[in-house]
C-alpha cells in the first residue's frame, strides 16, 4: 500500500533529521528504497530543500528480475513488501536530466542522476551486478558505460561484506551475500581500473551533482 503524502513527507524528514544527528550533516541527496519513487515524493523532496535525487533506474534487466522475484514470493505463498515501478521508467534517460511530470521525461524539476545503466542493452551497473559478475565480466561492464559523462556507481556496505561479515541469515536469499569479500573487491577493483585508466576523475554523487546542477541549468 502507498503512503500518503502526509505519511511520505514525514518519513523523508525524519530520515534527514537522523542522518544529519549521526554524521553532523544535512544530506542534499535521496534514492527511494528499491529505486522506486514517484511524481509526489518529488515533490516532497523540492518542498525539503533536497537538491538531487538518484532513484530512477531503466533498467530492463532489473525491472524484470524485481518484478519475478516477487512474484515467486507470491506463488510460494507469502508476501513481498517490495513494489515494482511502473514500467515507464525504462523509457526515462539514462543521463542526468532535470525530471518533468511524470518523472520519467525532461522538465524544469529536480535534479536526477539515474542510477547507472550500460549503453545499448541497458544491464545494470551497481555494486551488486559488479560483485556478481566477477573480476573479469565486471571489466566488461565497465568498457559499457566508458564514453558516459557521468558514471553513477551505486555501492552499499553488503558489496565489500561477505557470509562471514555477519550476513549468513540474507546468504540464502541474497545470493551476492554468498560472493566472497575478495572476490567482492576483486571486481570492484577491475571496474576502478577500467574507469580510472580511461582518465575519469572520482568525486561524490554531491559534487558531481553541484556541477550538474550548474551545467543543465
Amino acid at each position: 500500500m502507498k503512503r500518503g503524502r502526509a505519511a511520505i513527507a514525514a518519513e523523508i524528514a525524519g530520515g534527514v533529521q537522523a542522518i544529519e544527528r549521526a554524521t553532523g550533516r544535512r544530506p542534499v541527496g535521496f534514492r527511494a528504497p528499491g529505486y522506486t519513487i514517484t511524481d509526489e515524493v518529488f515533490s516532497v523532496l523540492a518542498e525539503q530543500g533536497v537538491r538531487y535525487d538518484s532513484s530512477v533506474f531503466p533498467c530492463p534487466a532489473y525491472w524484470a528480475a524485481k518484478a519475478a522475484a516477487i512474484g515467486l514470493i507470491g506463488l510460494r505463498g507469502r508476501r513481498s513488501h517490495s513494489v515494482v515501478d511502473t514500467p515507464r521508467v525504462l523509457g526515462a534517460p539514462t543521463r542526468p536530466y532535470r525530471v518533468g511530470t511524470p518523472y520519467w521525461h525532461r522538465g524544469a524539476g529536480l535534479l536526477e542522476v539515474p542510477v547507472q545503466v550500460t549503453r545499448g542493452l541497458r544491464l545494470p551497473f551497481i555494486g551488486t551486478s559488479l560483485t556478481l559478475a566477477g573480476p573479469s565480466r565486471a571489466r566488461w561492464l565497465a568498457r559499457g558505460v566508458v564514453g558516459e559523462p557521468l558514471v553513477n556507481l551505486e555501492l552499499h556496505a553488503v558489496d565489500v561484506l561477505d557470509a562471514g561479515d555477519g550476513l549468513g541469515a540474507i546468504a540464502p536469499y541474497q545470493p551476492d551475500a554468498r560472493v566472497s569479500r575478495q572476490r567482492k573487491l576483486d571486481a570492484l577493483a577491475a571496474t576502478l581500473e577500467v574507469l580510472r585508466d580511461e582518465g575519469y576523475a572520482f568525486v561524490r554523487l554531491d559534487e558531481a551533482a553541484t556541477h550538474l546542477a550548474t551545467s543543465l541549468g
